[in-house]
Protein backbone atom coordinates (compact mmCIF):
# COMPACT_ATOMS: atom_id res chain seq x y z
CA UNK A 1 0.00 0.00 0.00
CA UNK A 2 1.33 2.99 -1.27
CA UNK A 3 1.13 5.95 1.33
CA UNK A 4 -0.53 8.43 0.00
CA UNK A 5 -0.42 12.16 1.47
CA UNK A 6 -3.39 13.18 3.19
CA UNK A 7 -5.29 16.29 1.58
CA UNK A 8 -5.82 19.40 3.35
CA UNK A 9 -9.39 20.15 3.52
CA UNK A 10 -10.17 23.51 3.46
CA UNK A 11 -13.28 25.18 3.86
CA UNK A 12 -14.36 28.35 2.25
CA UNK A 13 -15.40 31.41 4.76
CA UNK A 14 -18.37 31.90 3.27
CA UNK A 15 -19.34 28.35 4.48
CA UNK A 16 -18.09 29.03 7.57
CA UNK A 17 -21.18 32.12 8.19
CA UNK A 18 -23.33 30.39 6.47
CA UNK A 19 -23.37 27.51 9.23
CA UNK A 20 -23.12 30.15 12.05
CA UNK A 21 -25.95 31.74 10.54
CA UNK A 22 -28.08 28.68 10.02
CA UNK A 23 -26.97 27.68 14.27
CA UNK A 24 -27.91 31.34 15.43
CA UNK A 25 -31.28 31.22 13.59
CA UNK A 26 -32.26 27.92 14.93
CA UNK A 27 -31.06 29.12 18.81
CA UNK A 28 -32.83 32.49 17.94
CA UNK A 29 -36.29 30.39 17.24
CA UNK A 30 -35.83 28.04 19.87
CA UNK A 31 -35.26 30.90 22.06
CA UNK A 32 -38.20 32.34 21.07
CA UNK A 33 -40.67 29.22 21.10
CA UNK A 34 -39.22 29.05 24.92
CA UNK A 35 -40.29 32.73 25.55
CA UNK A 36 -43.73 31.54 23.87
CA UNK A 37 -44.40 28.73 25.98
CA UNK A 38 -43.02 30.30 29.68
CA UNK A 39 -45.93 33.02 28.08
CA UNK A 40 -48.49 30.57 27.48
CA UNK A 41 -48.08 28.71 30.57
CA UNK A 42 -47.94 32.13 32.62
CA UNK A 43 -51.50 33.55 30.69
CA UNK A 44 -53.14 29.74 31.71
CA UNK A 45 -51.80 30.07 35.54
CA UNK A 46 -53.37 33.59 35.71
CA UNK A 47 -56.40 32.65 34.38
CA UNK A 48 -56.64 29.30 36.07
CA UNK A 49 -56.04 31.95 39.31
CA UNK A 50 -58.53 34.24 37.99
CA UNK A 51 -61.24 31.73 37.29
CA UNK A 52 -60.46 29.76 40.89
CA UNK A 53 -60.91 33.68 42.97
CA UNK A 54 -64.67 33.77 40.47
CA UNK A 55 -65.63 30.36 41.68
CA UNK A 56 -64.70 31.22 45.32
CA UNK A 57 -66.26 34.18 45.25
CA UNK A 58 -69.42 32.25 43.57
CA UNK A 59 -69.46 30.10 46.09
CA UNK A 60 -69.92 32.61 49.26
CA UNK A 61 -72.46 34.56 47.09
CA UNK A 62 -74.22 31.19 46.62
CA UNK A 63 -73.47 30.17 50.42
CA UNK A 64 -74.96 33.30 51.26
CA UNK A 65 -78.13 33.06 49.22
CA UNK A 66 -78.79 30.18 50.73
CA UNK A 67 -78.84 31.77 54.47
CA UNK A 68 -81.16 34.00 53.26
CA UNK A 69 -83.72 31.80 51.49
CA UNK A 70 -83.60 29.60 54.64
CA UNK A 71 -84.01 32.99 57.10
CA UNK A 72 -86.90 34.00 54.71
CA UNK A 73 -88.45 30.40 54.67
CA UNK A 74 -88.04 29.88 58.61
CA UNK A 75 -89.42 34.10 58.65
CA UNK A 76 -92.25 33.14 56.97
CA UNK A 77 -93.26 29.99 59.00
CA UNK A 78 -92.81 32.10 62.18
CA UNK A 79 -95.13 34.64 60.75
CA UNK A 80 -97.69 31.74 59.48
CA UNK A 81 -97.57 30.36 62.95
CA UNK A 82 -97.72 34.42 64.10
CA UNK A 83 -100.84 34.82 62.73
CA UNK A 84 -102.69 31.90 63.57
CA UNK A 85 -101.49 32.75 67.14
CA UNK A 86 -103.28 36.41 66.40
CA UNK A 87 -106.44 35.10 65.31
CA UNK A 88 -106.73 32.84 68.37
CA UNK A 89 -106.07 36.66 70.87
CA UNK A 90 -108.46 37.81 68.85
CA UNK A 91 -111.06 35.78 68.94
CA UNK A 92 -110.34 35.33 73.15
CA UNK A 93 -110.78 39.33 73.34
CA UNK A 94 -113.88 39.24 71.35
CA UNK A 95 -114.71 36.74 73.98
CA UNK A 96 -113.75 38.77 76.83
CA UNK A 97 -115.14 41.88 75.50
CA UNK A 98 -118.55 40.02 74.88
CA UNK A 99 -118.38 38.52 79.33
CA UNK A 100 -117.42 41.99 80.39
CA UNK A 101 -120.57 43.30 78.11
CA UNK A 102 -122.58 40.95 79.97
CA UNK A 103 -121.11 41.56 83.67
CA UNK A 104 -121.49 45.60 82.61
CA UNK A 105 -125.40 44.42 81.55
CA UNK A 106 -126.19 42.37 85.08
CA UNK A 107 -124.75 45.00 87.22
CA UNK A 108 -126.12 47.49 85.44
CA UNK A 109 -129.64 46.00 85.86
CA UNK A 110 -128.79 44.77 89.31
CA UNK A 111 -128.46 48.67 90.31
CA UNK A 112 -131.29 49.90 88.42
CA UNK A 113 -133.23 47.52 90.07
Amino acid sequence: MPATAAAAVTVAPETLTITWLVAGGIIAQLLILIVFLVRVAWWLSHRFTLIDATLAGNAKEISAIKTDVSNDIAGRKVVAEARTDIAQMKATLIEFRERIDRIEANEDGRKHA
